[in-house]
């Protein structure tokens, strides 16, 4: 039936009468409950996801994470570092290979990339499902990539965005820490860190900075070192070493957090 104005007005009138006559469930808090119950995360093991599409695909990707092949996985960081490196390739940008072109070839991109973001899943999934298989395969994985990091940073020698895959690797081994409780996760984290700083820049540095420095090929003025900062400030959280700190600090982009902290919109400055 089509409703007339009048009657939508009568309605709606009556639906408002209702809900101010009882506590709304929706009502935000005042600002001395706010002030007193501050925002904070669930643990991974206190959400339960049911029956359904989503449960459906945490299991499938957890897995599929479970059954990668650990020697696929370390396998452009075993070959960067001149070690032996078995097993099978994973494809794609992760290859070690020079093969690459930014023009029709993006074969072997950016080696091992995603590592860190699999080592990752799997914490989390660790602290999802409690699966002693899964913690034992993140512990292997962070033991046998510790063996491949060295001071000199052998593996970011040519590499074209250090900060790219450093900060998936960084986050991957606090997950590792945090979540699967790996012993040795929070000191392979430091020595990967020390590793790639002699190929940072100073500060972050914006696209058009980059194109403006001297590099070999335009794929080396792609990195984004403006993302280091939150896991910086995420290890030094878990791990109390203030030099994280600094770095976070350090590579914090001023173009877009000093106007944001004097109550400027940024908008305009990010280009949208």
């Amino acid at each position: 039936m089509k409703a007339s104005r009048r009657r939508f007005l009568k309605t709606s009138a009556i639906a408002a009468g209702a809900v101010a006559m009882r506590p709304s469930v929706w009502a935000l808090p005042s600002t001395k409950n706010a002030s007193e119950a501050p925002l904070s995360l669930f643990g991974y093991s206190e959400v339960q996801l049911l029956e359904g599409a989503l449960r459906e695909q945490f299991d499938h990707n957890h897995d599929l994470f479970l059954h990668l092949d650990e020697d696929a996985l370390l396998k452009p960081f075993r070959q960067r570092g001149g070690m032996a490196a078995p097993g099978p390739d994973m494809g794609g940008w992760y290859d070690n290979s020079d093969d690459f072109n930014a023009k029709d070839n993006f074969h072997g991109f950016v080696p091992g990339h995603s590592f860190g973001q699999y080592l990752s899943g799997l914490a989390r999934a660790y602290a999802v499902t409690g699966s002693k298989a899964t913690q034992e395969k993140v512990h292997r994985l962070v033991r046998a990539f510790g063996e491949t990091v060295e001071p000199s940073g052998k593996f970011y020698a040519g590499y074209h965005l250090p900060a790219y895959t450093y900060d998936k690797t960084s986050c991957g081994l606090i997950d590792a820490h945090e979540f699967a409780r790996c012993p040795d996760a929070l000191d392979v984290h430091w020595r990967a860190t020390q590793a790639v700083l002699p190929y940072l820049p100073e500060k972050a540095l914006s696209r058009a900075e980059q194109n403006a420095r001297p590099h070999k090929m335009v794929a080396d003025a792609w990195d984004e070192t403006y993302t280091l900062p939150e896991n910086f400030f995420l290890a030094y959280q878990r791990s109390g070493n203030s030099r994280y700190r600094d770095l976070g600090i350090r590579f914090i982009e001023k173009e877009y957090f000093d106007p944001l902290a004097e109550g400027q919109n940024v908008l305009p400055v990010m280009g949208i």
